[in-house]
């Protein structure tokens, strides 16, 4: 019985000791940690230079936040991971730029985000997993280098130099993004990258020039696409011919193969194209 009582008075105790704000509603995070705009629906810079970890989605404040403005994070050097709400439509230039988020950044939210541009540029971040988004702003995951693993859900454009120079980075699986552009420069210099998977059926028109440029590792791209896409320019540029990844189409239907092959655009690969391995 008496440890009912203790246990219960803990329970009240840590209760007590939670945060509120001006209003009684609960909050994880001290409001002179940062500045909102006047609507609180806009988190325009952190003031905290020693921050380590925010849960924005467990603040009673920061989880009415929908727009994080540019620069709002950039080179906070101790931040290593970060939720964002819920209610997150879009995150501003250079947000985020230089800082650490070693610990990775959670996507919840319900709706398409907005990307501008480098918004995540030269930080630590080794993984994530993206929202659904109609495009991945320039630069956005530029010189990442310790960048390992990305899973995409829809996203309808790679942007120009999207993630070059993430030196880690082994493989790209756009299988079910969607993805119709792949932007100039948007792998280059990925030393790692061995393998990547383009977008299915119709849905990819373009790859960009320099697109997968000095990615010297690149063993094989699985091309999914039922028609071929326009290469711009010379998406592999810097990798020797000797060297050249394999390309893999579909085996169905039965003529891609020659479509592919007879495709003028694609005239200097054609001893490169395969079907997929059964």
């Amino acid at each position: 019985m008496r440890k009912i009582f203790f246990f219960a008075f803990v329970a009240i105790a840590l209760v007590s000791c939670r945060k509120k704000d001006d209003n009684g509603n609960e909050v994880n995070v001290s409001p002179n940690d940062y500045t909102l705009s006047a609507d609180g629906l806009t988190l325009i810079k952190w003031t905290n230079s020693s921050t380590i970890s925010i849960d924005m989605q467990g603040d009673s404040n920061l989880r009415k936040v929908n727009t994080i403005a540019e620069n709002a994070f950039k080179d906070l050097k101790s931040l290593r991971a970060i939720t964002f709400s819920d209610n997150l439509k879009e995150i501003d230039s250079d947000a985020f730029s230089g800082t650490n988020l070693s610990d990775g950044v959670n996507f919840n939210s319900y709706s398409d985000v907005v990307f501008g541009e480098r918004v995540f540029y030269r930080s630590n971040i080794r993984k994530v997993v993206l929202p659904n988004t109609k495009a991945l702003s320039n630069r956005i995951f530029a010189e990442c280098r310790n960048l390992k693993e990305v899973t995409f859900k829809r996203t309808g454009i790679i942007g120009d130099g999207a993630f070059s120079s993430c030196g880690t980075l082994e493989l790209v699986d756009l299988t079910d993004a969607g993805v119709t552009h792949i932007g100039k420069e948007a792998f280059a210099n990925c030393k790692l990258l061995k393998k990547a998977i383009l977008s299915v059926t119709m849905n990819l028109k373009t790859i960009g020039d320099k697109s997968f440029a000095n990615c010297t590792s690149l063993e094989n791209v699985t091309i999914l696409a039922l028609y071929p896409p326009y290469l711009e320019g010379d998406p592999f540029s810097g990798i020797a011919k000797t060297k050249f990844p394999t390309f893999y189409i579909p085996r169905k239907p039965k003529d891609l193969l020659d479509i592919y092959k007879g495709d003028n655009n694609w005239k200097n690969l054609v001893d490169k194209i395969q079907l997929i391995p059964k």
